[in-house]
């Protein structure tokens, strides 16, 4: 039995590859996609903490832009306990308690005649800024409470107004003091605390 002959190879030609517009396209889009990783990283990134600063937020009006408000917890506000005096509002002082983990506010004056109010309950905020938000269960405005952690004798308070275009404007800081642990010079120009 005779085997067929096998028909002998043709040799091949080696092909070079040709680069066509789309090749170029995509091999670019590749360098560029290796070159954008560390800032598609660091998006990622931004947008995680982002998120994270947004988890159980609560929306709340004259907020700024990326400002996110949680409830306080009674630990974020209770070394507001005190007696407190604004130097630039003489005869002026409010007072803080926690009742049953709830902040109350009260506040005495001598003007226009001397006055005490009845405690007014609050709710408590806490800013991804790092400031704290007093909204009053009455009609006073919401103060919103500038502070340094550790610095407990001392901060500083201010209104926000909402307008009718949907812009929010923030009232001047005022200096608030412990009226127990601060004491100020006689021309109302320099203070000392004692924390």
């Amino acid at each position: 039995m005779t085997q067929d002959p096998q028909p002998a190879p043709t040799p091949s030609k080696k092909k070079r590859p040709k680069w066509t517009l789309w090749a170029a396209v995509g091999g670019l889009g590749t360098v560029a996609a290796a070159l954008s990783a560390p800032s598609a990283v660091q998006e990622f990134v931004r947008w995680s903490g982002e998120t994270a600063a947004r988890a159980g937020s609560v929306d709340l009006p004259s907020s700024f832009p990326n400002e996110y408000w949680k409830v306080a917890r009674p630990a974020d506000f209770a070394w507001l306990e005190d007696d407190w005096c604004y130097p630039t509002l003489p005869g002026f002082t409010t007072s803080f308690r926690v009742i049953d983990g709830a902040l109350q506010r009260q506040n005495r004056g001598q003007q226009p005649s001397p006055f005490v109010t009845e405690w007014v309950d609050t709710k408590v905020y806490v800013s991804s800024l790092g400031m704290i938000r007093i909204w009053h269960q009455n009609d006073w405005p919401g103060s919103y409470v500038h502070y340094t952690p550790g610095k407990t004798a001392e901060w500083r308070e201010n209104e926000r107004y909402g307008h009718d275009d949907g812009s929010i404007s923030a009232g001047d800081k005022r200096l608030v003091l412990s009226c127990s642990r601060c004491t100020v010079s006689a021309d109302g120009f320099t203070y000392a605390c004692a924390d």
